[in-house]
């Protein structure tokens, strides 16, 4: 059975949040892990050293730029997992999300989703139907690739189906029941919409999307467990 959540994007109403470092410390941890050969051959930093969330863009594979941010939030790595998986979580943190709907699991480490963006004039509604797959590829990570399966349900009436998609998770258990996150994505929406925009728009969202995640993942980490289909990390054995 299909599970839907219809909410738009509310504001965040209060709730507590945890914060573990200060921003400053949090910039220059941030600024300390490790970096890819990727930053200095295709990579474009596209942020402050002191904002904590950290950007970059690469330019290098057309037809459409790649978007990276990384950050640290205070929740351990399994329940935020499941946080990232619960389709009714995803309005609050996720900007321009209007519907997602689970449309099957195909294994316990599988989840085939349809999202559906909100519908600003004078462009259509889109949507992308996406198999996420989760692995853990060592003892402290999780790694949550993003597969575009545009064909797997037919078109939706009056929304456009984004055809040209791809990007992953990166999950990776810090101390303090904290946890390293990197989303790396990038897309075509096609239809009259400039591929410049979109490019624009999805930097706008990586960079809300972790902003908000900071925010709203550790005031409701309570309500999240942990995958039974996942290897306990030990890091995190005891974070409650």
């Amino acid at each position: 059975m299909w599970q839907r959540s219809r909410k738009r994007n509310p504001r965040f109403a209060g709730a507590g949040t945890l914060i573990l470092l200060p921003p400053a410390l949090l910039a220059i941890l941030l600024a300390m892990l490790p970096a890819s050969p990727l930053y200095a051959d295709s990579w474009t930093a596209r942020s402050d050293t002191l904002d904590t969330v950290q950007l970059w863009t690469d330019d290098s594979r057309p037809p459409f730029r790649r978007v990276r941010a990384e950050t640290v939030i205070a929740i351990p790595i399994l329940p935020l997992l499941s946080l990232l998986q619960d389709p009714a979580s995803q309005p609050h943190w996720l900007p321009y999300t209007h519907q997602v709907e689970i449309l099957q699991r195909p294994a316990p480490e599988q989840t085939l989703v349809r999202f559906e963006t909100q519908a600003r004039w004078p462009f259509a509604a889109r949507d992308a139907v996406t198999l996420f797959q989760v692995s853990q590829p060592d003892a402290s990570g999780i790694r949550i690739d993003m597969l575009n399966q545009p064909d797997a349900i037919p078109p939706h009436t009056g929304v456009e189906r984004i055809r040209a998609a791809e990007g992953y998770w990166q999950l990776v258990a810090l101390d303090q029941c904290q946890t390293q996150v990197r989303y790396e994505a990038g897309n075509r929406w096609g239809g009259n919409v400039p591929q410049w925009l979109v490019d624009r728009m999805n930097a706008q969202l990586a960079r809300e999307a972790l902003n908000n995640l900071q925010e709203w993942a550790p005031a409701h980490r309570q309500q999240y467990g942990k995958p039974a289909y996942l290897r306990e990390v030990e890091l995190h054995a005891n974070c409650e």
